[in-house]
């Protein structure tokens, strides 16, 4: 059997920071494409063993075309590979503008609206198999 990572959909102050902090240190890289889990309280089963590492998609030509320190080609392309893991075709595309405008995120993380708070939960879902999947790169 493949190891399989639970990704929570409800993930504590520090994780959402730790999640938070190590999606931008990744340069912001993100992935994109998959199907994130909207309901609370549940963990999303996310295997990353045998998972794809490289992906094309709107995370991923965001994080090239904005010149992070630590983007690579094959960075970017692993986040994008992540996301497409974890965040639905339209998180990915609403995630691609934080490259642009990180302020963004720190609005959605704010906002008391359910919608914010589940796009929250599937950020920080989609950072932890980045970080996981990307480590090495």
């Amino acid at each position: 059997m493949g190891a399989m990572m639970y990704c929570r959909t409800k993930p504590s102050f520090g994780m959402l920071r730790l999640g938070l902090a190590g999606a931008l240190m990744l340069g912001l890289a993100a992935c994109g494409g998959g199907g994130a889990n909207t309901q609370p309280n549940t963990l999303t089963p996310v295997t990353l063993e045998g998972a794809q590492r490289f992906a094309t998609g709107p995370i991923g030509a965001a994080c090239n075309v904005h010149n992070r320190r630590t983007a690579s080609k094959a960075r970017c392309g692993c986040v994008q590979a992540a996301a497409n893991l974890t965040l639905s075709q339209s998180e990915q595309q609403r995630s691609a503008r934080f490259f642009a405008e990180p302020e963004l995120l720190q609005q959605v993380k704010l906002s008391d609206s359910p919608a914010s708070e589940r796009f929250w939960y599937a950020w920080a879902a989609f950072a932890e198999a980045a970080e996981t999947l990307c480590a090495d790169l």
